[in-house]
């Protein structure tokens, strides 16, 4: 469960985010739709904290965080709870697709890099793309 709640942001004068409140219940599907420019972006950058909000709070599941005021702790927290597809999902060009599969895991769940490495190379084979680990 996903529980948003007065979020705002501005860069400068331009108010972006004016007071967003979202509840997703557990399990459900919800997509945020709207023109070029109206903030989707922004507001999911925010909830990530790829962007500081000016105001908002985030309930997620059992984790309560301010988005203004978060602690490194808390956002790191999180991260390791949630995950993002960025409208320009590039790689890292200077890792191999196993390096870039095993990146998250290794930085952000601090997997020891052979088992993320095991886990990497299952997803690979699963998609049909197994053998092309050290392809950049």
């Amino acid at each position: 469960m996903i529980d948003i709640k007065q979020v705002h942001k501005s860069f400068g004068n331009r108010e972006i985010l004016k007071g967003i409140d979202l509840h997703v219940p557990t399990g459900s599907v919800t997509v945020i739709l709207g023109p070029s420019g109206s903030g989707k972006t922004t507001f999911l950058r925010t909830l990530n904290f790829l962007e500081k909000a000016d105001a908002g709070t985030m309930q997620l599941n059992d984790i309560s965080v301010d988005l203004h005021k978060a602690s490194n702790k808390e956002i790191l927290n999180v991260r390791r709870n949630t995950s993002m597809v960025f409208q320009s999902y590039n790689l890292f060009s200077n890792k191999t697709v196993i390096e870039n599969i095993m990146e998250g895991l290794v930085t952000v769940k601090k997997m020891k890099k052979s088992e993320a490495r095991e886990i990497a190379q299952r997803f690979l084979k699963e998609v049909g793309m197994e053998g092309y680990d050290d392809y950049y």
